[in-house]
């Protein structure tokens, strides 16, 4: 089965409309397929701390200065291809001023999923996030290791597509994002996006300075 590949974000879904990803220049929109390209605006008005919009608050914060200025950091090489890359995909940084994201991307000719790891400056914590959820075409609440988390993304491909965004603290998001390509036998991606986030946790726990 043949694909196009789309210039600087991912490839056009097979049998369907090329991604809108394509047509953005922000981070986000380059590795996160289906997203808006406009940023998340801040609460209007008022001074002190902006009303919440209903994230759950986070019992047990996480450092994560270290993996946000090096974010390919929040997943090793094996645990990208445990999630469901295929075996010697390498990573590369991805940065601009919507924030800082790690890719792993198969050759052109390998089958398996492309993984991204991203800590969006324009989705700074889970609660602007929940600001949103009526732009999303999906929005399924859940939880990752104890952490608040929610499976979002304003376009619905979760067949070849899904995006989890994980509460790591009150000010502190990071998403993992998934494309299968619509492969026969790939992974699930929403399942793969959680396994990639499942380990982003784990890296962050263990090794928070690194």
């Amino acid at each position: 089965m043949n694909g196009t590949r789309a210039t600087g974000g991912v490839r056009a879904q097979r049998g369907g409309p090329a991604r809108t990803a394509v047509a953005c220049a922000t981070l986000a929109c380059l590795v996160l397929t289906g997203a808006s390209c406009a940023p998340a605006q801040p609460s209007p008005g008022g001074s002190g701390a902006p009303e919440r919009t209903g994230a759950p608050r986070v019992d047990e914060p996480l450092a994560t200065e270290a993996k946000r200025a090096y974010p390919c950091a929040s997943l090793t090489d094996a645990q990208a291809v445990a999630a469901g890359a295929p075996p010697g995909t390498e990573h590369r940084a991805l940065h601009d001023g919507t924030g800082a994201a790690c890719l792993w991307e198969p050759e052109a000719s390998a089958e398996g999923a492309k993984i991204a790891v991203s800590w969006p400056s324009d989705t700074p914590d889970l609660d602007v996030l929940y600001g949103l959820r009526d732009e999303q075409a999906y929005f399924e609440e859940t939880t990752l290791q104890g952490y608040p988390a929610v499976f979002a993304n304003q376009n619905d491909w979760r067949d070849r597509h899904c995006v989890l965004y994980v509460g790591v603290s009150d000010d502190a998001v990071f998403y993992t994002a998934v494309d299968t390509f619509g492969e026969d036998g790939a992974p699930g991606p929403c399942g793969a996006a959680r396994k990639a986030a499942e380990s982003v946790v784990d890296n962050l726990r263990r090794n928070p300075a690194a």
